[in-house]
């Protein structure tokens, strides 16, 4: 039998892969402005995880598109996290909590 270790870099890659293809959420670019770049000696991370032995915990930090309600993408960025990262790992997630930073409005016709 093989051990091994995930590290927390690749379990972030998985996170940020399984969010890439959701419609109207998506995660806040690292260089934006929040409330952790205020906190001296503190930077806010768009994805953390926990890990307590085969347990995970995820913290996101999220924009969504104006005029997408906001429960539906958050329950479906839940589910997507979720599953990506039981089927991928193996570990239980025992949350997926999200923080909604920013709402941006798009233009219609924009590219």
């Amino acid at each position: 039998m093989v051990d091994y270790d995930l590290s927390e870099n690749a379990l972030v890659g998985l996170v940020t892969l399984a969010l890439e293809g959701q419609e109207g959420i998506r995660l806040v670019q690292p260089g934006a402005r929040g409330v952790g770049d205020l906190i001296p000696g503190r930077r806010a991370k768009p994805v953390r995880v926990e890990r307590e032995g085969e347990n995970l915990t995820v913290d996101l930090m999220v924009c969504v598109d104006y005029g997408k309600p906001i429960p539906d993408l958050a329950k479906e960025a839940q589910r997507c996290v979720t599953e990506t990262l039981t089927a991928s790992t193996g570990l239980k997630v025992r949350a997926v909590n999200i923080t909604v930073v920013a709402v941006e409005y798009k233009e219609p016709n924009a590219a």
